[in-house]
């Protein structure tokens, strides 16, 4: 029984403790639903999708293998693309410019 009456006191006193400290709020906090992405202007949305993707902007017509731009797979960098323009309309229309 006096193990009972402990665990009881230990719940008591971690209830009125919590209520007396202050509440902590992270500035970094994110919190679910806000688009931290809908306050940038067009052009660094596109900037950012040509980091995305960069084989789009090699104007060289190098086979892939030996274009120098980036690293990594030309095709999965476009699926990547895609995928992105798939998320809200702004996105779609920057990766679209991208394309």
């Amino acid at each position: 029984m006096g193990f009972f009456k402990h665990l009881r006191a230990k719940s008591h006193n971690k209830h009125e403790s919590s209520n007396n400290s202050p509440k902590r709020s992270s500035p970094l906090a994110i919190r679910p639903g806000r688009d931290f992405a809908a306050k940038l202007p067009n052009d660094i949305l596109t900037k950012i999708m040509v980091q995305v993707a960069p084989h789009t902007q090699d104007t060289t017509y190098e086979p892939s293998e030996r274009s120098t731009v980036g690293e990594g797979c030309m095709l999965c960098d476009l699926r990547d693309l895609a995928k992105a323009g798939q998320v809200c309309r702004r996105w779609y229309n920057a990766a679209a410019t991208v394309l």
